[in-house]
């Protein structure tokens, strides 16, 4: 399974924004591209994947928000909005906080939110 953050913005994701959000994940992670470039992956000095970032999608149809992540945020953000998420390992708290570290600088320059509001405890 899989830790799910995802960081819904108003403004175009655009490099700059991307790269430090990849920044404020941690400087010190290595990138690598899979699947032909649709996933970039931030992984430790072995190699190991720590945390996934998918190509942001644009959600343009009214009430997607609240249907896929309910009515406090399709609310709040309302539409059009970019989708940007990232995951990483259950059960790897390490892993989980770099991912929401990468959403929260996502959101806060490309005036956002982030799902789920409040980090969630390790299993």
């Amino acid at each position: 399974m899989t830790y799910d953050v995802i960081a819904l913005v108003r403004q175009t994701p655009d490099p700059r924004a991307i790269v430090a959000g990849m920044v404020a994940a941690g400087e010190q992670l290595r990138v690598r591209e899979t699947a032909n470039g649709a996933v970039i992956q931030l992984c430790d000095d072995a190699g190991r994947p720590l945390v996934s970032l998918e190509t942001p999608v644009l959600v343009q149809v009214p009430g997607e928000i609240n249907r896929l992540l309910g009515d406090a945020y399709g609310d709040r953000i309302g539409v059009p909005v970019w989708w940007m998420e990232a995951r990483a390992p259950s059960g790897r708290p390490e892993a989980e906080a770099l991912a929401r570290r990468f959403a929260d600088e996502v959101a806060r320059r490309l005036d956002g939110v982030v799902w789920p509001a409040i980090p969630q405890a390790a299993s």
